[in-house]
């Protein structure tokens, strides 16, 4: 199996794109599971296999340590790791290939930046496993803001230590001009620079330069994706590349024409 952990600032859109790989999967008929992991979660858009509330729910904890929403949630992320060995369990009993998609907790910071989100995606990572990193699109149409994603990003990297694919995620939203521009930032890093200075001034310019330089190699090293949820646009890319990961890409191969990287 393959493990695929998607993590991203909320609003992101983490639940439609795993909602959105689970159906694409499924039409190919290619073997998946979904996996819940957040605890506070009120509504999925997709029918979690292996559910983290059936251990441990945000609700429940605020109730019975009459803790306020934020305190709850934090509580019951913690109380995550009790349940690993169990969530591990049921994931083995349902899947023995093909990938499983684990949808986290909407507050990435309380994921992401705590142990107990380190702990748990070691505890269930398994053999073969990565992050797919979602960001909104529009949310990086600036070359600024584009930085501040990537600088994200790259502090994912540096968490959780494991393979990892950025997938800007909304394109739909975007306009052919906006999405070329975030293209060509992607494939030529002075590019960025360029439109970074003239964007920017003083103080805020000297900044922005330097993140952009500390996220630089990041860029030049890790697979950088333009999807959508909503169209399935890019998938069809993240998969192909994921298959490089699941065992060179010999396991449920696609049709000729849909069989490609992502060109950037």
């Amino acid at each position: 199996m393959l493990t695929l952990f998607v993590v991203g600032p909320a609003g992101s859109g983490k639940s439609s794109l795993v909602a959105a790989f689970a159906s694409w999967l499924e039409s190919y008929e290619i073997p998946y599971l979904t996996v819940n992991l957040d605890p506070a979660a009120e509504y999925v858009p997709y029918t979690p296999d292996v559910d983290v509330r059936s251990y441990v729910t945000a609700k429940q904890v605020m109730e019975e340590y009459m803790l306020g929403p934020n305190g709850a949630i934090i509580a019951s992320v913690d109380l995550m790791l009790n349940f690993i060995e169990e969530l591990r369990e049921e994931i083995s009993e349902a899947a023995s290939e093909g990938y499983v998609l684990f949808d986290t907790p909407g507050q990435m910071e309380i994921f992401a930046f705590r142990r107990t989100g380190v702990e748990v995606v070691r505890g269930l990572l398994g053999e073969q496993g990565c992050v797919l990193f979602v960001i909104d699109a529009t949310l990086a149409s600036t070359p600024s803001a584009f930085v501040s994603q990537v600088f994200l990003a790259s502090s994912i990297y540096y968490r959780f230590r494991v393979p990892q694919f950025n997938v800007f995620n909304k394109v739909d939203l975007l306009n052919a001009s906006e999405l070329e521009r975030m293209l060509n930032w992607v494939r030529d890093s002075s590019t960025l620079l360029d439109e970074l200075e003239r964007e920017l001034a003083g103080e805020e310019r000297m900044v922005a330069r330097g993140l952009l330089e500390s996220v630089k190699s990041f860029l030049e090293s890790f697979s950088v994706y333009f999807a959508s949820a909503k169209t399935m646009q890019g998938l069809d890319s993240i998969y192909a590349d994921l298959q490089k990961l699941y065992r060179g890409g010999e396991d449920y191969e696609l049709p000729a024409h849909l069989r490609r990287t992502i060109e950037l």
